[in-house]
């Protein structure tokens, strides 16, 4: 049987994602950059997701937020990191920050990767999870992102229980990543957010 593929403005998509969220399951979702894998910040679920992708958990737990308040309930994120918040966010800039207590209680080390997609269709059922979900680009090793539901359910439908379909992103590229864990931070992966752009903001501490 194929997975349900829904599209993400219906409130019959939101509330079946979810559902199947609590549930600890899979659930495919777009963004402003690629498609990705989301499920409840629990441990068994994140351990699902990383199964999927046949892939050992990336060194940051990476969120999606609904709203930047929320960072302060999960990092302790320095100046620069939110000047790089106020300039960029909501946008394709993933921050590396310290993990509060909370978060490194899920068993996945002492850093977390922060992002506030700029796809206001996807906040809602951000913000009815608490505000952010793990979330992690729908591709396994060696394979491009997925850039459509399509493709997404492709390539992960048996290990997922639903499919939002959002379109193909405004940018099409993974998010950019900075290491904010250091002093000056590190780009780490470069994305549509330009490098020189980033390197006005941290250069001003």
């Amino acid at each position: 049987m194929s997975v349900p593929i829904l599209p993400l403005p219906r409130k019959e998509a939101l509330t079946q994602a979810l559902t199947a969220l609590k549930a600890g399951q899979l659930v495919i979702i777009p963004t402003d950059t690629v498609y990705g894998i989301a499920c409840w910040p629990q441990r068994e679920a994140i351990m699902r997701l990383y199964q999927a992708r046949q892939r050992e958990p990336e060194p940051a737990l990476p969120l999606l937020l609904a709203r930047p308040e929320l960072v302060n309930q999960l990092a302790y994120p320095a100046p620069t990191a939110r000047r790089l918040m106020q300039q960029f966010w909501p946008g394709p800039l993933t921050l590396i920050l310290p993990a509060r207590s909370d978060l490194k209680r899920l068993g996945f080390g002492e850093r977390v990767g922060l992002r506030q997609p700029a796809f206001p269709s996807l906040w809602p059922l951000l913000e009815a999870c608490g505000g952010y979900l793990v979330v992690s680009s729908a591709k396994r090793p060696g394979e491009p992102p997925a850039l459509t539901a399509a493709e997404a359910a492709h390539n992960f439908g048996a290990e997922v229980a639903l499919v939002l379909d959002g379109g193909v992103g405004p940018y099409g590229l993974p998010s950019t990543i900075v290491d904010c864990t250091q002093d000056p931070p590190v780009i780490l992966r470069r994305g549509s957010v330009a490098e020189a752009d980033l390197l006005k903001v941290i250069g001003n501490g």
